[in-house]
């Protein structure tokens, strides 16, 4: 593949360009690329994407999943056309024939989906068609095949990580999960859960208190690129439960639910469950497709 340059963005076919930022999660940078890939396709417009690798965030998008739609750009491409082509924003944009007729759209995420228009098909139905890289679905499927398949379980995502968003860590305690977990286990006693834990202290303190719990070992650190790839196969086996008990202002439990297309209730601090928790989602054949059921 030849090197692209400022002047390939300038002078070559009309364009996209969705720009992540260095320190987004995973959550931010899948939503926005994928809503942009949708942008770009219904405009007729080429797809680049600036998709960060360092010490913030270790694995591009084509190690984590099959992804060869668009083109990876490095970050100073982008800054050295901003003098021509600047950044749009990813909320609601009316699309006039002026903005059609420039040649790039430089949009930057802020770690939110591309929402131009109202009518855009949603970005979550290519999220669930994406194929896991094999590393990821072969742990993916040997988890759920020897502590999950054929059982009804309560998918647990705990966010205690120093880095993690202050207000997670300030709504969404440790405490309250167990708490969470006891109410969960007066209910449904043989209930088995599944914890996605960002610490090895949390996911320890957990396991010493509940039995019946299913959770990695060996996850790799924070954001590395084998950190990342332990974290999706958490992401398809919480997506692959009956109910999720999530943090607060956190998009991971959000892309579990549209992995699953909205199969399974989920709570967390200030968006309580509206009804009697049931377990009553039904069961996940394939941990790769959670959102088909039977």
């Amino acid at each position: 593949m030849s090197v692209l340059t400022p002047i390939n963005l300038l002078t070559g076919p009309k364009a996209l360009l969705i720009y992540t930022g260095r320190k987004d999660g995973l959550g931010n940078r899948v939503r926005a690329l994928l809503s942009a890939k949708v942008l770009a396709e219904r405009e007729g417009r080429e797809l680049f994407y600036v998709w960060g690798t360092d010490r913030y965030f270790g694995p591009a998008m084509d190690e984590l999943w099959h992804f060869d739609v668009g083109r990876r750009v490095p970050r100073w491409v982008s800054r050295l056309v901003t003098p021509v082509h600047r950044f749009y924003g990813p909320g609601s944009a009316s699309i006039t024939e002026r903005m059609r007729a420039e040649r790039l759209w430089q949009i930057r995420s802020g770690g939110l989906p591309v929402t131009w228009d109202d009518d855009m098909r949603s970005w979550t139905e290519d999220f669930r068609d994406l194929v896991p890289v094999a590393e990821i679905a072969e742990r993916v499927e040997r988890v759920f095949n020897e502590s999950l398949r054929g059982r009804r379980y309560v998918g647990v995502q705990v966010r205690s990580h120093a880095v993690s968003h202050v207000k997670t860590l300030e709504s969404s305690p440790v405490d309250w999960f167990e708490q969470r977990m006891r109410a969960v286990r007066e209910q449904y006693p043989d209930a088995l859960f599944y914890l996605s834990c960002d610490t090895a202290e949390a996911q320890a303190r957990i396991m010493n208190r509940f039995d019946g719990c299913v959770a990695l070992t060996d996850k790799g650190g924070y954001n590395t690129t084998a950190g990342v790839r332990s974290a999706i196969v958490d992401l398809y086996l919480l997506a692959s439960s009956q109910h999720l008990i999530a943090p607060a202002y956190s998009s991971f439990p959000e892309m579990a639910v549209y992995l699953a297309d909205h199969a399974m209730p989920f709570e967390r601090p200030r968006q309580p469950l509206q009804e009697q928790l049931r377990l009553d989602a039904g069961l996940v054949e394939d941990p790769l497709k959670p959102a088909l059921r039977r």
